[in-house]
């Protein structure tokens, strides 16, 4: 065996290891997934007998509280709080009471406090301890604008190990919540208690909180019962409050939005008008543009035959006119005699020329003085040898209707024939300049079509209007109709919440609803767009309205309840809010 067949085995053998090894750790990997999702599943399964073992329990004991292997832990971890509260609303109570007595609080059995000019009242510790922490926050001083603190201790733990980084790594710092709540499981020690020496009385209609402090659990169980159950049934009276006038808010909101919507109505209809004038403007003015055109092309033609006439150069006498013909285009196969065709001054003044009557009785001298011998031929005529006239095939012969489309097209043909005439007549000018070496004039340089440029405008100084003139104007045009929306949005949501809050006011009695403001579109309007609608019928109306309401309704209960001392969550609790409108 040579070495080649050596190396082939041993690279095959090697190829076999690999593949081996890929297909155990394939197959592996597979075998984890499929352990890890059992687990998940059977997780889930415990969990769904575990819920329905304890659905099963509640029911059969009729016991409605859910099982908690931690209820006595969390038991007793709400009677220590609610004892806690309890202590330190008696301390507080009892420094705001030393505070007026006794300062030094010895008789008091507390530290010493003092009384700030806010009129809160701390211990003499607590001060000092402020007062240190800002001494120490005032000799660091504050950081410069633009500097930012550089910790090159995380750029040591970078280029160390991963292990040597991930130890150096600091613990993360607990949010707020998880303080609070790591400061309430934390072990207490109980102040000692403090005393009200006699002569000295609680303020009237404040708890004495230090009839509470030896409470035992029993009892202050239940008053963490009873405090459940008074806040139960506030929310429950909360959810009642609301569901009551859910149909007032329902039908204020309709009508704000109706007001709302038959403003926008209003809006529209405003603005299909002027876009209708606006088009019919720029119709008008494209009309016009292009008429001006026209004139501006006709002359500069002529100018530039006059030219050329000068050189000696005409349409009769320049060759190659003659083969240019008219051509109408989309004729569909027929023919059109532009020899037969009379042409008015007018663009639409093309038709057929008249034929003139041929007079029988002109008849020619040769004629009268010879006789025409008349021979009659006893053999019929061939049919084929008969003269054929080009005049259609019998039924299907159709003459031409001289319509508009018609006319047009073919005043477009004889224009287009004319102009070519021209443009050849110019072409033999200005070749016979070149021959000379004399320059050519601009006016043989001219476009012989009319150019129509839409959409620029003439300036005061009679300038046109460039493409950065016609942005900036495009732009501000934009902003000061932006700048209006905003305006008329505003003062019509503004409008529809009025509504709302009258038609809420109505429904819940705060506003009597007579028959004539029931019937009458009443849309109120705010004093400010009042007096700008009195141009807009219907806006004029909304305000006829608002002044019968007005009328209506006495001056001190309008003002009672007019929108500023209306409370607006009334008409948005439950419902859309204001900006829902838009």
């Amino acid at each position: 065996m040579s070495y080649e067949q050596d190396g082939l085995l041993l690279a095959s053998g090697v190829q076999d290891s690999k593949a081996k090894d890929i297909e155990r750790k394939t197959r592996l990997h597979e075998y984890r997934i499929a352990a890890r999702r059992e687990k998940r599943l059977r997780k889930s399964d415990e969990k769904k007998q575990r819920k329905l073992n304890a659905t099963i329990l509640r029911r059969m004991t009729r016991n409605p509280d859910k099982y908690n292997k931690n209820a006595e832990r969390n038991r007793m971890r709400d009677i220590n709080a609610e004892r806690r509260k309890i202590q330190d609303a008696a301390i507080r109570q009892v420094h705001r009471l030393a505070a007026i007595h006794d300062p030094s609080g010895a008789t008091f059995n507390v530290g010493p406090v003092v009384l700030q000019n806010d009129g809160s009242v701390v211990t003499t510790e607590a001060l000092m301890k402020r007062q240190e922490r800002a001494a120490a926050k005032a000799a660091v001083g504050p950081t410069p604008i633009g500097h930012t603190h550089v910790d090159h201790s995380k750029d040591i733990s970078a280029m160390a190990p991963n292990e040597e980084s991930h130890s150096q790594q600091k613990p993360k710092k607990p949010t707020k919540g998880q303080q609070k709540k790591e400061a309430a499981l934390r072990p207490y020690n109980p102040p000692p208690k403090p005393q009200i020496p006699e002569g000295i009385a609680v303020p009237e209609g404040e708890q004495n909180w230090l009839e509470l402090w030896d409470l035992p659990d029993d009892e202050i169980e239940r008053r963490i019962l009873r405090a459940k159950r008074r806040k139960a049934t506030e929310r429950k009276a909360l959810r009642v409050k609301q569901q009551s006038g859910k149909t007032e808010r329902r039908e204020a909101r309709d009508e704000k939005r109706k007001i709302y919507r038959d403003i926008k109505l209003i809006w529209k209809s405003i603005k299909e008008e002027q876009v209708r004038e606006r088009t019919k403007l720029k119709a008008a003015e494209d009309e016009e543009s292009k008429k001006i055109a026209v004139e501006i092309n006709t002359a500069e033609r002529k100018v530039a035959l006059e030219l050329c006439e000068s050189l000696g150069f005409t349409v009769d006498n320049t060759s190659g006119t003659e083969d240019i013909k008219p051509r109408a285009l989309g004729m569909r196969g027929k023919e059109v005699d532009f020899d037969a065709i009379q042409i008015g001054d007018r663009q639409g003044d093309v038709k057929p020329s008249k034929r003139k009557r041929v007079d029988l009785g002109e008849v020619a001298d040769n004629a009268r003085e010879n006789l025409i011998p008349v021979r009659r031929d006893p053999k019929p005529t061939d049919v084929e040898d008969f003269i054929k006239l080009d005049i259609g095939q019998g039924q299907d012969h159709e003459a031409l209707n001289y319509n508009h489309k018609l006319r047009r097209k073919l005043r477009r043909a004889l224009d287009g024939a004319q102009v070519q005439k021209e443009m050849l007549v110019r072409q033999r000018a200005v070749e016979h300049l070149n021959s000379k070496g004399t320059d050519t004039p601009a006016e043989l340089t001219t476009n012989a079509r009319p150019i129509n440029v839409r959409g620029m405008r003439i300036l005061e100084n009679g300038a046109m209007e460039t493409a950065k003139q016609e942005r900036v104007r495009a732009r501000v045009e934009l902003a000061e109709f932006n700048l209006a929306s905003r305006v008329l949005r505003k003062q019509a949501k503004q409008c529809a919440i009025e509504a709302g809050l009258r038609k809420h006011a109505a429904l819940t009695g705060r506003l009597p609803l007579n028959e004539k403001s029931v019937n009458a579109n009443k849309y109120p309007l705010p004093p400010h767009i009042a007096a700008s609608a009195a141009e807009i019928p219907e806006l004029a109306a909304l305000a006829d309205a608002k002044r019968d309401i007005e009328e209506t309704v006495p001056t001190e209960q309008a003002h009672q309840f007019s929108t500023e001392s209306y409370d607006e969550s009334e008409i948005s609790a439950g419902t859309t809010s204001t900006s829902s409108v838009d």
